[in-house]
């Protein structure tokens, strides 16, 4: 249950002694989370700030950093989603799964005391804050608190005042990068590299990667890590995601990436099972083991989505698309056809 909200008692402080003001002195807290024995002496880089856009479920990372807390301290934390507001957009790090909010009250010396020892073990005790191991290490992206934010993408800034309408006396917000909210960052991963991260949040060797062939190496602007049967990716725009098997040779042949860009999801079964699939920045490779691997894309795809993907009477895709010699563009399906010209658009043929 919600604790009721005592008057709060902030301070104007200057940014130059918030240590002392924000992070000061009280009676004995708890201890700090003890650090993984995996980790590696290379820390993660600071995140960026990656607002949210979609509505998600709480994530992997979220839980997991939950769990950490209320180890730890033995403190009430309140993590989730928030209801995605009708007809806004979505504003919170809460509405993607990607934020807590740790229940202390400033105004109670006990849950001060626990808030100071937590964040200058979060943050650092330097002024700047730009060296912020720890949230390095769990990919916090920002963190609220009586009246102060300190800012992964601003961390040479150290703790600054929090200009929001809540001036969080409260509770601690806390919200995470993708990264972190996956629970692919090194405190979890023991990797600082998105690639590595997430093939070891996949399963590692035991995942359908199986065991790293090389390093990460740079990619079209960002990085692939190559395992026994398929590659990891990532860029700064997009979430490290795999591709595998057939998919993935598909994916790396000529100039299919260039024209792909890169993964939107990790390999995914169709719901019957039958079939294979990846969705990429420029639309989606499907496999089966009765049609082969094929990359869809464009108007076509969006013909076949609208008649329910390979659940629809077109089936799975059989062929690549190519030019009649009409000069329109055909994607041949288990069930038929679809061509697009730029004078009809795209027009789907049932066999």
């Amino acid at each position: 249950m919600r604790r009721t909200r005592r008057p709060a008692r902030l301070t104007v402080v200057s940014c130059a002694v918030v240590g002392l003001a924000l992070l000061g002195a009280g009676p004995a807290a708890a201890g700090v989370p003890g650090t993984p024995k995996d980790v590696p002496a290379e820390v993660d880089a600071l995140s960026d700030y990656e607002a949210a856009t979609t509505c998600a479920p709480v994530q992997p990372g979220t839980e997991k950093l939950r769990a950490l807390i209320l180890d730890t301290y033995d403190r009430q934390v309140v993590g989730g989603t928030r209801a995605c507001p009708v007809g806004s957009p979505v504003n919170s790090e809460h509405m993607d799964g990607r934020a807590l909010d740790w229940m202390l009250d400033s105004a109670d010396p006990a849950d001060a005391a626990t808030a100071a020892e937590f964040l200058t073990w979060l943050v650092g005790a330097e002024a700047s804050g730009a060296s912020a191991v720890n949230a390095r290490r769990l990919g916090v992206q920002y963190v609220i608190w009586n009246g102060m934010v300190w800012k992964s993408y601003r961390a040479e800034q150290g703790w600054q005042p929090y200009v929001g309408a809540n001036p969080h006396t409260d509770h601690i917000h806390l919200s995470l990068s993708h990264r972190g909210g996956a629970g692919e960052t090194s405190w979890w991963t023991g990797r600082t590299s998105p690639t590595a991260g997430h093939w070891v949040a996949l399963g590692g060797a035991d995942s359908a990667l199986g065991e790293p062939v090389a390093g990460s190496v740079a990619f079209r602007g960002g990085l692939t890590e190559p395992y026994e049967n398929g590659s990891v990716l990532w860029s700064e725009d997009t979430p490290a995601r795999a591709v595998t098997g057939a998919i993935a040779s598909t994916y790396f042949a000529g100039r299919t990436a260039r024209t792909l860009g890169f993964p939107l999801t990790d390999e995914l079964a169709t719901p019957d099972g039958d079939a294979r699939y990846n969705h990429f920045e420029g639309d989606s490779v499907y496999w089966s083991a009765a049609t082969g691997a094929h990359l869809v894309r464009g108007a076509v795809r969006d013909a076949w989505a609208a008649q329910g993907w390979e659940a629809g009477a077109l089936g799975l895709p059989t062929a690549e698309e190519r030019t009649t010699d009409s000069g329109a563009l055909r994607a041949d399906f288990e069930g038929g056809w679809v061509s697009w010209t730029s004078a009809e658009g795209a027009q789907v043929h049932l066999a």
